[in-house]
């Protein structure tokens, strides 16, 4: 499959064509298998491909599975690949072959795909879950014949994936909001790296080409020079223009975003009665990345909601203010504020921080009586790369999902029993988790491995 993937942003879209849908009947997975059904429905934002590919696997076997999600606003592509494939995956733009016209509603039905050639064959399926649509594509070396009961599989992940989908993109994870940072990140970096290789590759071709038709204007250049020049210079210009269509489908606008938070805000301060003021210093063109977008309007919502909750506070003052590496976020009311140990900033704070965890924000929580009560935020705009950069992180790569929440519930101070609860497991299988940890690690005891975890930046789960 790679060295087909490999060049595939040079496809021109192709045309998709929805097929009719096989008859709905329950799907013979194995029985142990309908625990990664089970998963699925709750899988984390980031995790939803890997856990639809480890549903449908031993029903469908296949090299690697996308979702593309055109309506989402945080994770519009998932990937779930083997590392050594997971580059040349992303640097693909799935979302160009699927389109942005996917039928809404209840149900599945068989996407058409052309191949990819080089012996790689794609199956799809788009599935609804109210208005949220998704297509699941997967990808095979070799051929990839669906049977009936593998095409009824294969629509009941669909619609699964969809549905989660949907909940997911209503009110995203921490860790969802990260991992939308982080892919977007590096998506942007491939696709530099590939328009920057093919935009010299053409830049040499017309230069080669115009010392070849002789002096500008000569008109003894020959016709398939002319016509050459002219493809490549088109292809050059499209390259370009394809590179800022790219940079816009991954980021929003400040202002449009800001507007969407100012709406949201006034209608829970009508509610207590306030009086909003609101202020945007950012160029009238500045753009922002999905996830810190969508991080913005989470603490100014969050925020603005508990000033009506403050006692004295007739007024609430948004600002927000970008900067070349930064979102500075604020919002603070005129309320009677609190003394230094009042629980509830304490709560409030531990909210915050909590929401932006993984995208390094820094949130601080300023009140004093007679003063009011501000909250601060500050959302760095590019948030750390997918690729571990430290020992720990490296280790902790290796760790299934599954080891890696139980990973995270150690951190958070849970026993064996309190994680079986957690996770709806037997207290057996922790333990078998945790070996396999302890070994993945290697660490001799729970406490190393907690060590190992901070070492990493790894906290507790999100418990909002």
């Amino acid at each position: 499959m790679s060295a087909r993937l490999a060049h595939a942003t040079q496809m021109p879209q192709p045309h998709l064509r929805v097929a009719e849908a096989a008859p709905d009947a329950g799907p013979g997975w194995p029985e142990a298998d309908f625990r990664a059904l089970a998963e699925l429905v709750s899988a984390r934002g980031f995790e939803v491909a890997e856990r639809a590919q480890a549903a449908l696997a031993p029903v469908l076997p296949h090299d690697a599975l996308v979702l593309v999600t055109p309506g989402s606003p945080d994770l519009p592509v998932q990937i779930a690949a083997p590392p050594e494939l997971l580059e040349r995956v992303v640097g693909f733009d799935w979302s160009a072959m699927v389109g942005s016209d996917l039928p809404e509603g209840c149900g599945a039905t068989r996407l058409v795909l052309p191949d990819l050639g080089g012996g790689v064959r794609l199956a799809g399926w788009v599935a609804g879950a109210g208005k949220q649509a998704v297509a699941l594509i997967l990808g095979a070396s070799g051929p990839l014949q669906v049977n009936p009961e593998q095409e009824r599989a294969a629509m009941r992940v669909a619609i699964l994936t969809a549905a989660r989908a949907r909940s997911v993109d209503q009110d995203p994870s921490p860790g969802t909001l990260a991992f939308s940072l982080a892919i977007n990140q590096e998506r942007k970096r491939v696709r530099s790296e590939m328009h920057s290789r093919q935009a010299a590759t053409l830049s040499s071709l017309l230069q080669t080409l115009r010392r070849a038709g002789g002096p500008s204007g000569s008109r003894s250049v020959p016709p398939e020079v002319l016509e050459a020049i002219d493809l490549a210079s088109g292809e050059l210009l499209e390259l370009k223009a394809g590179s800022r269509r790219e940079e816009a489908s991954t980021e929003v606008a400040v202002a449009q975003t800001f507007a969407d938070a100012e709406d949201e805000v006034r209608g829970i301060v009508r509610s207590g009665e306030l009086q909003l003021v609101v202020g945007l210093d950012a160029a009238e063109d500045a753009r922002l990345p999905r996830a810190i977008a969508h991080a913005a309007r989470i603490v100014t919502r969050a925020s603005a909601l508990n000033t009506t909750h403050h006692p004295g506070a007739g007024k609430v003052r948004v600002q927000w203010r970008l900067t070349g590496d930064a979102l500075t976020v604020v919002v603070a009311d005129d309320g009677d504020g609190f003394p230094a140990h009042h629980d509830r900033p304490r709560r409030e704070l531990a909210y915050m921080r909590r929401r932006v965890a993984g995208l390094r924000a820094t949130v601080e929580v300023d009140t004093t009586p007679q003063w009011g009560t501000a909250v601060v935020c500050e959302l760095p705009l590019h948030g750390p790369p997918l690729a571990p950069e430290t020992p720990a992180a490296e280790l902790i790569s290796h760790l299934r999902a599954r080891e890696r929440e139980v990973l995270e519930l150690l951190v958070a101070g849970l026993r064996n029993g309190d994680i079986a609860e957690r996770l709806f497991i037997t207290v057996r299988t922790v333990k078998f988790h945790v070996s396999n940890i302890l070994h993945k690690l290697d660490v001799q005891s729970r406490t190393e491995a907690i060590a190992l975890a901070h070492a990493a930046g790894i906290s507790g789960p999100d418990e909002s």
